[in-house]
């Protein structure tokens, strides 16, 4: 029995999000200004964030956007065949929602005191730039009216404000009705495989990462090279610790593979003494065994979907 998408989005929902910011990019260059090309006019009028407001008054809005492009990472999986799409496991939405929406209220506060320091990071950056022209242009007359194209450039208060934005949308992908709609849909079992293969690949390729990292950690134990000599160390395991409950939280499909290896890894966290010739070998060999091929997981999670039946959701 072939899979559908229909099958896919028994257990989960995607989600479509986007960032929007304003980064104080000065769309001119000496040249567009008639003037010479100094390293002072360099300074104060080339493209960056730096120009028109110092980069330091983004800092707590970058944290917000980040965060927000964490939270969707830590809850869900690769989405291929869509970009900038990913797929929410049904168990995952609730609280996906819910950070999101806390995240949007902390990045709108910020943007808030941002947008109130505005007018007077502006005026303040006006006379280095107009410095810079006056030193550069041939002539006062031109040092004012390159000053002006500059001053053009500056956005409005409520221009900026309208530059930032943090989007997500949750949808999926409804079952066609129509007989010849239906056939095409059977005949996306290929990119549903896709789909299935890539969402077991990052989750193997996340879990091998942090293994690597503490398998590193575990050889300098072995070679003598550590300071700690009783095992990784509190924040090493609190960071393999929270990869191995986002791994067992988004292995939906059931990957056996996943599960044995994680099983493994915590016996290894959790043990009171180190043998590091022996936790490197353990760390190794569950390297190892994540490198296998997936094919018999993805007809495993196959089997497992067509089996509960499919559910008709519209957009």
């Amino acid at each position: 029995m072939s899979i559908s998408w229909g099958d896919l989005f028994t257990q989960g929902t995607l989600i479509d999000f986007s960032v929007h910011l304003w980064r104080a990019k000065l769309q001119l260059t000496a040249k567009d200004l008639g003037i010479d090309e100094t390293d002072d006019v360099q300074k104060a009028i080339r493209f960056g964030s730096h120009r028109l407001a110092p980069s330091e008054a983004f800092e707590a809005i970058n944290s917000q956007v980040r965060g927000y492009q964490t939270d969707i990472q830590e809850h869900s999986l690769a989405f291929p065949v869509l970009q900038g799409v990913r797929y929410v496991p049904d168990s995952e939405v609730k609280t996906l929602q819910t950070k999101l929406d806390l995240r949007v209220r902390q990045f709108n506060i910020e943007v808030e005191k941002f947008l109130d320091q505005y007018d007077d990071m502006m005026r303040e950056m006006i006379p280095v730039i107009e410095q810079a022209l006056t030193e550069a242009a041939k002539t006062p007359e031109a040092a004012q009216a390159a000053l002006s194209r500059v001053i053009q450039n500056y956005p409005s208060r409520e221009k900026v404000a309208e530059k930032f934005e943090l989007e997500w949308n949750f949808f999926t992908i409804s079952m066609p009705v129509s007989s010849e709609a239906s056939k095409m849909a059977k005949d996306a079992n290929s990119q549903v495989q896709k789909v299935m293969s890539s969402m077991l690949e990052e989750l193997r390729a996340e879990l091998s990462e942090k293994v690597g990292s503490l398998l590193s950690l575990a050889q300098k134990v072995k070679d003598g090279n550590s300071r700690d000599k009783d095992g990784f160390g509190s924040r090493s395991k609190e960071s393999a610790i929270n990869v191995l409950n986002k791994v067992d939280r988004l292995n939906i499909l059931g990957d056996p593979v996943l599960s044995e290896q994680t099983k493994k890894l915590r016996s290894i966290l959790e043990s009171e003494s180190i043998d590091a010739t022996e936790v490197v070998r353990d760390l190794d060999t569950i390297k190892s065994n994540l490198e296998v091929d997936i094919q018999s997981a993805r007809d495993m999670a196959e089997k497992k979907l067509t089996g509960l039946g499919n559910r008709k959701i519209m957009m």
